[in-house]
């Protein structure tokens, strides 16, 4: 078995951190091709892997949350679309000054 070694550097909290992490090349080929279905070098999945496992317990109930709800497939435009329509139900509702 070889071991293969990912190196890190990430900035958490205005700190520093740098990991290392050595893979038998099996998990290395497997990792490698994860990334690559996600467009991703397999040093940043692996980064976005760890940051989504360390992420806050609120943070992962919002992102179950939206998956649930279909949220999380929402472009970008869809998203400044349901912006904009709650702004707009917002201002309908407001009492106006003199009104």
């Amino acid at each position: 078995m070889f071991l293969t070694r990912l190196n890190f550097l990430a900035i958490r909290d205005g700190a520093m951190t740098s990991l290392t992490i050595e893979l038998p090349d099996e998990q290395k080929a497997e990792l490698a091709a994860k990334a690559q279905a996600h467009g991703l070098a397999p040093e940043e999945y692996a980064r976005q892997v760890l940051q989504h496992d360390l992420a806050p317990e609120w943070l992962r109930k919002s992102w179950e949350t939206a998956r649930e709800t279909g949220v999380d497939r929402l472009s970008p435009e869809d998203i400044d679309a349901e912006i904009a329509a709650a702004r707009n139900a917002r201002r309908e509702i407001r009492p106006r000054p003199g009104a």
